[in-house]
């Protein structure tokens, strides 16, 4: 047994100085074996590996994969590539599980043939190498290539590209466009270069577009030429905007335009008479807003003037408006101004006018001013833009005291013309003081009211004013316009009741003021103020049954104080009629017969206007008052003899015994019927 030991550690040493690996596998004798002989170590590697062809050309990132195996265990496989027959093998990838197959990036290695193989190495450390995959051609190199350039297109472009591969060799050139941002259509494409083909530009609008040349290799690189350009088969569009009123001066113009593909390089606004003639340049602008400023009108005549604009594109393609018509340049200004003198003194809201006159573009304003008299700076009171011109100054907005007054008018091109002043005019705003004296209640009959007033420029006058109390309805009584300031008051004008009075004071700037005394009565004896008949009968101008009588006071009568214990209602009476050639008298008796009623001041005060008896009559009769009017009506004759009477008016007299409510007795006054004289009854 030691024998066999010593000749194992000599076999050993043998193996290793002839440089034979060893397998890292231990050997023990642990039986007799003499029949068996080891001629060399490597006789215990059992490594086998094959590599598959990646293909050619070889590109970016390349698959590489072998097969593998060995009795005790693949632990890896080292991928390697070289130049083409150099030998020079540098790493390329490893691979430790089974498939092997690892990623290439064949772009870490210079661009040409490659040989390509796989080392496997097991477990105990033994290795094999693959038979060489060889010439493999590496290719990560874009093609070269070029594209004309159309420039801005119009109608159709020939494009033209070329391109070259040095590596691989070229596959494919081809020509494409696209709206900036959208989807690239083909025009043409093949295989070898030059490559040309027509772009149609005309149904594509107008904007910006991408042309491109697109060259790939047979590898696969491919190399995108780009061109951005602007397709322009339209001309700009373009406007002069309407000068908002007439020119003068240094004036502007404004235009609008507009171009989608090149865009707008220039803008020339032109102008000339409105009767014709050669169209003279007012300006050039290059560049938006488009605009002519500081144009000088006064180089033109005042007049009418029509004005276009020309605009040009990027591509040299030009528009020219048409033309804006009627447009006036006024340098003149207006012929006259005036302002009316307003009077003084003057207040409140004042109404002031003027007049002015413009031959060019006419009145565009008028405007009142005023300043302190005499040397105050200037404001603005009021204006007005149409004929005839006035305008309200609002004087409760300055001081009392003395102004000056001018009126500056305005053409429509903003040239002016001052008016003449109208110097110290006053303003006063300052109210009247004035009183009006208590006249007592109640009143009676015809009054005089009196009121006192001042004021520090000037009383003009003080109304006296009566409004049924509360109400505020004011009717004027008078006006007076001399101090001491009265007014008579005939009471007996108005119905009986509570009645507020009032002064108002007007001074001579147009300002008043008021005094007012509240519930006043009017209370006045009760007066005849009516008399009128009515035929009720068959008969017109005969007295008979249903004819009728009404006697009307200035108010009520107290029924009682006609006939004791009367109370308004229908009451049974006589009425008698006296014969007095052709005035016949008619009186009131009781139902009797026995005793006159105080409705007439005697048996002689209530004359018919006409002959309606021949002898004395009597009829049987009612009475009712309603209201201010008592109406008697006729019932059967009791005696006499009637006759038709002519047309006449009547005349009647009250009784004092008739009164009022309070106690007043009527007035004796005589009444004359009213209305058109007719046959009565």
């Amino acid at each position: 047994m030691r024998r066999a030991a010593l000749m194992w550690a000599a076999l050993a040493a043998i193996v290793a100085c002839a440089g034979v690996a060893t397998s890292g596998a231990d050997f023990t004798a642990g039986s007799p074996s003499p029949a068996n002989a080891f001629v060399t170590a490597a006789d215990f590697n059992t490594v086998t590996v094959s590599m598959t062809d990646p293909g050619t050309p070889l590109r970016a990132t390349v698959a590489l994969q072998a097969a593998a195996a060995s009795d005790r265990g693949i632990a890896s496989v080292q991928f390697q590539s070289s130049l083409a027959g150099a030998g020079s093998w540098t790493d390329a990838c490893l691979a430790t599980v089974a498939p092997y197959t690892c990623d290439w990036d064949s772009a870490g290695v210079v661009d040409g043939p490659r040989d390509l193989r796989a080392v496997a190495v097991d477990q105990a450390g033994y290795q094999r190498i693959s038979s060489v995959v060889a010439a493999r051609f590496a290719d990560n190199t874009l093609p070269a290539g070029t594209l004309s350039d159309p420039g801005i297109m119009q109608a159709t472009e020939a494009l033209t590209a070329t391109a070259s591969d040095v590596g691989s060799g070229l596959a494919s050139l081809a020509i494409a466009y696209r709206p900036a941002g959208g989807s690239w259509t083909t025009l043409c494409s093949g295989a070898t270069s030059p490559r040309s083909c027509n772009l149609n530009t005309i149904p594509l609008a107008d904007g910006s577009y991408e042309v491109r040349a697109r060259a790939a290799d047979v590898a696969g690189n491919v190399r995108d030429t780009l061109l951005a350009r602007t397709v322009d088969n339209i001309a700009p569009t373009v406007s002069i905007v309407p000068p908002a009123g007439a020119l003068s001066g240094l004036a502007s113009f404004t235009m609008n335009a507009a171009d989608a593909g090149t865009g707008v390089t220039t803008v020339t606004a032109e102008f000339r008479p409105m009767a014709g003639g050669a169209w003279s340049q007012v300006c050039v602008d290059s560049a938006a807003p488009w605009s002519c400023a500081g144009v000088d009108t006064t180089q033109a005549p005042d007049g009418l003037y029509e004005a276009r604009a020309t605009a040009v594109d990027g591509a040299g393609r030009s528009t020219t408006s048409a033309s804006v018509t009627n447009i006036r340049i006024d340098n003149a200004a207006p012929s006259s101004a005036t302002v009316t003198d307003p009077g003084t003194p003057f207040g409140g809201s004042k109404a002031i006018g003027g007049t002015a006159a413009d031959a060019g573009s006419g009145i565009a304003s008028w405007t009142l001013q005023y300043r302190t008299s005499p040397a105050g700076a200037w404001t603005d009171a009021c204006s007005d833009t149409s004929a005839a011109y006035s305008c309200s100054w609002v004087t409760t907005g300055v001081a009392d005291g003395l102004y000056d007054l001018q009126a500056i008018a305005r053409d429509g091109a903003g040239n002016q013309t001052t008016s003449a002043t109208v110097a110290g005019r006053r303003v006063d705003n300052t109210l009247p003081a004035v009183a009006l004296a208590n006249p007592g209640t109640p009143l009676t009959g015809t009054i005089s009211l009196t009121a006192t007033a001042t004021d520090a420029v000037g009383v003009q006058s003080v109304a006296f004013q009566r409004s049924p109390a509360g109400a505020g309805t004011w009717t004027q009584i008078c006006l007076d316009a001399t101090t001491a300031y009265t007014c008579s008051f005939d009471t007996t004008a108005v119905t009986d009741g509570s009645y507020d009075l009032r002064a108002v004071a007007l001074d001579t700037a147009g300002n008043q003021s008021t005094s007012v005394i509240a519930a006043r009565v009017v209370d006045n004896p009760p007066r005849g103020v009516d008399v009128q008949t009515a035929n009720g009968g068959a008969t017109a101008g005969l007295l008979e049954s249903g004819d009728s009588i009404s006697l009307t006071w200035s108010e009520p009568i107290l029924p009682a104080s006609v006939l004791a214990g009367w109370t308004g209602a229908a009451q049974a009476i006589r009425v008698s009629v006296a014969n007095n050639a052709a005035n016949d008298r008619m009186d009131f008796l009781n139902a009797a017969g026995s005793a006159r009623l105080p409705l007439v001041l005697s048996a002689t005060d209530l004359r018919l206007g006409g002959n309606f008896v021949s002898t004395a009559v009597s009829f049987n009769a009612t009475m009712v008052r309603s209201g201010n009017t008592i109406t008697v009506t006729l019932g059967s004759k009791i005696s006499g003899t009637v006759v038709t009477a002519t047309i006449g008016t009547m005349t009647w007299r009250p009784s004092a015994t008739a009164t009022d409510a309070t106690g007043k007795a009527s007035t004796t006054t005589m009444v004359t019927e009213f209305g058109t004289a007719d046959r009565d009854f």
